[in-house]
């Protein structure tokens, strides 16, 4: 469960970013969006203090909230050669405070050539028109935005209680849509995914390296590793010396049938069926494997329990 925005990123903020100076752009923030987009300034987990860095044209970090609640999103994008997207998300309500939804760390993803070349066009236009513009009065239905911007030497931040269609409006939709997870329903549906997915890899491991290797790689610090008529191997190192005796020549393989997160994407269980084959003999398998999040965002399991039919 992750520490609500609102007093663990202000705490997180002193420790990091002590001065004005040190913040840039984040202390001219209002105070909705300095303490959800704190949560990109800190270096352990993926952030920085300031939007300039070496080797970046230009730079944006949006952090954009719902008037009504929802999720609330901080984006950054680094616009090096090859420019890359940054998200960490949250879900709750302006009056109530926000929850870091998923993993400290960001969620990554790369631009293309011509998604760079648009964003630096708007952040240019931006950058040029500064604080002008915008729609007076927040709307209750919509979002607001703060908006970082750094081009070449250039560097601004400008408000927006309401996005309309001025140029720093419109850069921060952009930025919106580049990186999605707009909804609840979204990142849910995303998550489910990328969990099918790494069960799925952890299967495909299981092949390719063996069942023992892909164990020890997928399983938590913390794993129980459940078998019938067994007391269960506790702690990632019982758990690799529970596969260590698997036999040459067997092989495990299994498909997940259905997945479920919990409400802040950071634990999560699938279910599926397995086959074991070995000297010509194939016996058929359920599973309950429960997943958490890494500090890196990555799954790993910490709880598997099998049966044979």
């Amino acid at each position: 469960m992750k520490s609500l925005a609102g007093w663990a990123a202000a705490l997180a903020l002193m420790a990091a970013v002590p001065t004005a100076e040190a913040q840039g752009t984040l202390g001219r923030a209002p105070e909705w969006a300095q303490s959800l987009a704190v949560n990109d300034t800190l270096p352990t987990t993926g952030g920085r203090p300031t939007l300039a860095a070496e080797g970046l044209a230009f730079a944006v970090r949006v952090t954009i909230a719902p008037n009504g609640g929802g999720v609330a999103r901080v984006i950054r994008i680094d616009g090096a050669e090859r420019a890359r997207l940054y998200l960490r998300r949250f879900t709750g309500h302006p009056t109530n405070g926000w929850w870091m939804w998923g993993p400290d760390t960001p969620i990554q993803k790369a631009l293309t050539s011509q998604q760079r070349a648009d964003i630096e066009r708007l952040a240019r236009s931006a950058v040029a028109v500064a604080t002008v513009g915008g729609q007076d009065g927040a709307c209750p239905r919509g979002e607001r935005a703060f908006i970082e911007v750094m081009v070449g030497d250039r560097q601004t931040s400008l408000v927006r209680d309401c996005l309309g269609q001025d140029p720093g409006s419109q850069l921060a939709s952009a930025v919106s849509a580049l990186a999605g997870s707009q909804t609840e329903e979204d990142m849910r549906r995303a998550a489910i995914q990328e969990l099918m997915d790494a069960d799925r890899a952890f299967s495909e491991m299981a092949q390719q390296a063996g069942v023992a290797a892909a164990f020890a790689h997928y399983a938590a610090e913390d794993a129980h590793q459940f078998v019938p008529g067994q007391d269960p191997a506790q702690g990632r190192r019982a758990v690799t010396e529970f596969w260590s005796t698997w036999p040459e020549g067997a092989s495990l393989r299994w498909e997940p049938q259905a997945a479920q997160v919990s409400d802040r994407g950071d634990m999560g269980w699938t279910w599926g069926r397995g086959v074991t084959t070995y000297n010509g003999e194939t016996r058929t398998s359920r599973y309950v494997t429960v997943w958490k999040r890494n500090i890196d965002g990555e799954w790993r399991f910490v709880v598997d329990i099998g049966n044979q039919d």
